[in-house]
């Protein structure tokens, strides 16, 4: 699957525009500013409703304007169309058809993007890599997106039921239980669902980190949660009141983690930045590769300045294994225009992208 092309209104630095892509490699050349990144970020707001960059929508329109407007036109005919108002009024179609949700959209359009942002999988919280591995499963199984949405709900069903009163002893118990039953019951779901798929990740993970990091480095991915399958109702009972002055529930898929390691170590503190951008594109590869085989598409990879901090051999090595394995439709930005004599190695055609003064010159 591929996109062949994207008409943006007000998006980010794009008045408007309207450019047609190759089904293969696009190069995006242009100083830093010049709208690479943000023309990658709208081809993935088509693909999940939502920027990779920003996490507010009234962010992503041109500064001084009150909408933008995002259209492809698809390989299978398809066009889908993303459409923002401020201050909240956002739709999703797929040719002129509304989602009623926008989670009914997700899956349709596969898409790996890579970018220097992506660090923070390494460097920042535990949400940061469960929202990751949880946008990852959601395309691959509706009904775990469907889990999850139940379960944030019932969280916060629980904690504006201890918000709701100012003893601890005022708190309605049977209420307080049938949220316990329904947070276990969904708890298993996930949390096995988590395990089974993490296992299934790591031998693709595994399998790509050899080739690129040339069996120099084991890379490994190793899943963490305070639940089992033998927690009950008495141990959630255990933190009633602990949960009460804290706001929170203590027991949950909520707090897992996916612990990132270098030879058995945390990459994140004894990585180095090198170790670190490389363990992100073995991980976004692995991605690439559970999509594919799971919904039987192809998606879309985005590589956004992937090669800042990496040295020629192993851009090299990148190249090489991008060139000689089945990837379909590629956007690569870079800021550099001689790597595109490094890009020309890739053995297929090249359309060149470049962005000059905040208009695209070809």
């Amino acid at each position: 699957m591929h996109i062949d092309k994207i008409k943006l209104i007000n998006f980010k630095n794009y008045n408007s525009l309207n450019q047609i892509f190759s089904s293969n490699i696009n190069f995006l050349f242009g100083k830093n500013g010049s709208g690479k990144t943000n023309l990658m970020d709208a081809v993935y707001y088509l693909s999940f409703g939502r920027s990779a960059i920003s996490n507010i929508d009234s962010d992503v329109i041109k500064h001084e304007k009150k909408f933008f407007k995002i259209e492809g036109k698809y390989s299978n005919n398809n066009i889908y169309k993303c459409t923002f108002k401020a201050p909240n009024e956002k739709n999703i179609y797929e040719n002129d058809n509304r989602y009623d949700k926008i989670k009914e959209h997700i899956g349709k359009i596969p898409t790996v993007f890579i970018t220097p942002n992506n660090i923070s999988l390494i460097r920042n919280y535990s949400s940061e890599r469960r929202r990751f591995f949880d946008l990852l499963f959601s395309q691959i199984d509706k009904s775990y997106l469907d889990n999850l949405i139940s379960y944030n709900r019932l969280l916060k069903q629980r904690r504006t039921l201890f918000k709701n009163v100012d003893n601890f002893e005022k708190i309605d118990k049977y209420q307080l239980k049938a949220y316990d039953e329904k947070l276990i019951e969904l708890n298993k779901i996930i949390y096995n669902f988590r395990k089974k798929e993490i296992t299934l990740f790591n031998k693709k993970f595994l399998y790509v980190s050899k080739i690129l990091a040339e069996n120099k480095d084991q890379n490994s991915i190793k899943y963490i949660s305070n639940f089992n399958k033998e927690i009950r109702i008495k141990d959630f009972e255990k933190n009633h009141r602990n949960d009460f002055f804290s706001l929170k529930t203590t027991i949950g898929i909520h707090n897992d983690d996916y612990l990132f390691n270098l030879n058995d170590l945390l990459i994140k503190k004894f990585g180095s930045q090198g170790q670190q951008k490389l363990f992100i594109i073995i991980l976004k590869i692995s991605e690439y590769y559970i999509l594919k085989e799971k919904i039987k598409k192809t998606p879309l990879l985005l590589l956004d300045d992937i090669f800042h901090k990496l040295d020629d051999k192993k851009i090299d090595v990148i190249l090489e294994y991008i060139s000689s394995n089945d990837f379909a439709q590629i956007f690569i930005s870079d800021s550099i225009k001689e790597r595109l004599n490094k890009i020309k190695k890739i053995k297929k055609e090249i359309k060149i992208i470049e962005l000059d003064n905040r208009k695209l010159n070809e």
